[in-house]
């Protein structure tokens, strides 16, 4: 503590400034003093109110509308439980992911977050529109204009994140968030949660780690993942992420995906259950990578639309375009039709909203990941006959009832890429596909046709 005494000489007032010793006591009342000054940690629920509204639900937790005490404003919080298996680091992963692509205007942006005892709050901005799909949907109306702006939102998004080395793993409609409820653009990706950790090299500011974890949903995984599923494969690299945005472009254009597969009985695979020979299939036809443009539907789109889906959808990753090269494709930098596309009237008759969107954000998703994970190590040890005399239900004029719901599986994630063993021996590179990488295009009724199907006889 410190005091001035005054000293008066000569009518002058001389002021010096000396040291008064400060007792303990006196010590310990000014350390209570600050304490009892220091404002108190505010918890999650002291800053936010919820509104009720139930966004969505995943494995991990919900997805919940909150309002700002102080603001009003409403965001979208992510409640992750802390449960007896949750996964602290894979959690504090996507923190890291989202703060790095922090103003990007195309991926969804995380406010801040809050751990607490027995939950995580992550706080994202609120978007109206809703899902991709979901948006296509409700407005009826969609034009080959629209499909263009939101491949171009979607592609600067990628590139960003491949560019500071993150594979996002799981791109598919539900993942991709409209930001009004009037237009479907402009759109953000969401959910980083099977987005690969960012590696810092001296040689090099950032690298994609080498991607040894097999993930994301079936119907948007690229062949090379699903080669790493079922064995035929050790790594891959970001360019599955390419494939996924192919399969979306595909289905937006026409209102149906390029790869289907259905075993024809009813084994529950579209009630969110596991089936084997339904899975079998499709990761057969995914891992030919033979598609077709039928005229019946396709005819009205552009050809330089139909070319860049050809570019995307390229067995051999290595041929295969990246984000780069998608923005610089004449459909993306030249002037693009304003066609009214059948895609909203298909989506709604054939149910394909839920057929894209709704099992990942149902429970029985949980279920049918466990047992799909059992069907798979069976099946490297066990051959079975698959009966795949069945066609894509979507070219049919009429589709049957069976096809009307979702077939989703999501990987489990691990650590693999994130904390490698030093001794574990090099991975082998995946072999070029020896197969022509020209594209077939026939109808499902022609001899071409037939005789694919017969292969898997």
């Amino acid at each position: 503590m410190r005091n001035f005494i005054a000293n008066d000489q000569n009518n002058v007032t001389d002021t010096k400034m000396i040291d008064i010793p400060v007792s303990n006591t006196t010590r310990m009342r000014q350390t209570r003093r600050k304490r009892r000054s220091r404002p108190a940690v505010e918890r999650f629920h002291d800053l936010y109110e919820s509104t009720g509204e139930l966004l969505g639900q995943g494995s991990q937790g919900a997805v919940q509308c909150f309002r700002c005490k102080k603001s009003g404003r409403e965001y979208a919080v992510k409640i992750i439980k802390k449960s007896v298996d949750y996964n602290r680091k894979k959690i504090l992963k996507e923190i890291d992911l989202f703060t790095h692509c922090q103003g990007h205007p195309n991926i969804l942006q995380l406010n801040e977050f809050y751990e607490e005892d027995e939950d995580f709050y992550l706080v994202f901005d609120k978007l109206k529109g809703g899902s991709l799909f979901e948006q296509i949907q409700k407005r009826g109306h969609f034009t080959e204009y629209e499909a263009s702006e939101i491949i171009k939102n979607l592609a600067e998004a990628l590139a960003f994140l491949h560019h500071k080395g993150i594979a996002h793993r799981d791109l598919k409609p539900e993942n991709i968030l409209c930001e009004t409820e009037d237009n479907v653009t402009p759109v953000r990706i969401c959910d980083f949660d099977l987005g690969n950790a960012i590696v810092v090299e001296q040689e090099s500011p950032v690298t994609t780690p080498e991607l040894l974890t097999p993930v994301g949903s079936l119907e948007y995984m690229a062949p090379e993942v699903v080669d790493a599923w079922v064995g035929d494969a050790f790594s891959y690299n970001k360019k599955c992420d390419i494939w996924s945005l192919g399969i979306i472009l595909y289905t937006m254009l026409c209102g149906y995906p390029p790869f289907y597969a259905s075993c024809g009985r009813n084994c529950g695979w579209e009630r969110g259950e596991s089936c084997r020979t339904c899975q079998d299939l499709l990761f057969e036809e995914i891992q030919e990578g033979v598609f077709e443009f039928p005229e019946q539907h396709w005819s009205r789109i552009s050809t330089n639309a139909r070319d860049l889906i050809c570019h995307m959808l390229v067995r051999d990753p290595r041929f295969r375009y990246s984000a780069d090269d998608i923005l610089e494709h004449p459909w993306i930098t030249e002037p693009t039709p304003v066609t009214y596309l059948a895609t909203p009237g298909v989506l709604s008759r054939n149910s394909s909203c839920q057929l894209l969107d709704a099992y990942a954000e149902n429970a029985m998703a949980f279920n049918r990941r466990m047992l799909s994970q059992l069907a798979i190590s069976e099946s490297r040890t066990s051959s079975s006959s698959v009966d795949s005399n069945q066609s894509n239900p979507f070219f049919s004029p009429t589709v049957p009832r069976h096809c009307d719901n979702a077939s989703f599986i999501v990987g489990e994630f691990s650590e693999d890429e994130d904390c490698e063993d030093e001794d574990e021996e090099p991975t082998t590179p995946i072999q070029p596909a020896k197969e022509s990488l020209k594209m077939k295009l026939s109808l499902p009724s022609s001899k071409l046709a037939q005789r694919r199907m017969s292969r898997q006889i």
